[in-house]
């Protein structure tokens, strides 16, 4: 392969997205952590929008045949540094200030079921051995994407009580949330943790049949 034709393999459109869920997550903290309904529910659209850049790079890459090393590599990348950024947004947030302990103990129990399996794909590209993407790791991402996505509309409609009056009678109140946010981000740890070992071991079991 020349130089010219090994350039044009990285440069393609699935790749351009991946790249772009990464400039999304400073983009999506900073307006976060900005005051005002409007500002939350702008950072939830570009949430939403990084998202939706995860399902598209994929498909996109498979449907014109543009996989590559770097499209394997960056894109389960791309998604825990959003997720885990956002999670870290949520937690560190006052509504949640009575369990932001055992919020952090999830996440860091994320956190380091993702660098586990980072760890395990940086090996098996420097050994040359192909990377495998696992149906779990897509399921663990989409229920981190979901609880993070439940989250965010539970805020903003607490928001959107404080200045409208109107809808106050359906809001279940602080209490409530607490328990609902706390309850998800729980259980998206409890599957988070599971995909990570049945990746492994359908990794495992891979290589195994590689070496009969």
């Amino acid at each position: 392969m020349t130089e010219s034709q090994q350039k044009e393999s990285w440069l393609n459109l699935p790749n351009f997205l991946t790249v772009l869920r990464f400039l999304f997550v400073p983009l999506i903290l900073m307006i976060l952590y900005r005051q005002g309904i409007m500002w939350q529910m702008l950072g939830t659209a570009l949430f939403i929008l990084a998202a939706l850049t995860d399902t598209l790079d994929g498909a996109i890459a498979r449907r014109r045949r543009q996989i590559t090393e770097f499209g394997k590599f960056a894109d389960p990348l791309a998604d825990k540094l959003l997720t885990l950024s956002i999670f870290t947004a949520i937690a560190l947030r006052s509504e949640f200030a009575s369990v932001s302990v055992y919020l952090f103990i999830w996440i860091a129990i994320i956190a380091l079921r993702e660098l586990g399996i980072t760890v395990m794909r940086v090996w098996a590209i420097n050994r040359g051995t192909p990377v495998i993407t696992s149906f779990w790791g897509k399921a663990k991402t989409t229920i981190q994407l979901i609880t993070i996505i439940s989250t965010l509309a539970l805020l903003n409609f607490r928001e959107v009580v404080q200045h409208w009056s109107a809808v106050r009678e359906y809001y279940p109140g602080d209490q409530f949330v607490v328990y609902v946010v706390h309850t998800l981000i729980f259980l998206c740890m409890l599957i988070t943790v599971i995909s990570g070992i049945l990746y492994f071991n359908e990794s495992r079991l891979e290589k195994a049949g590689e070496t009969v």
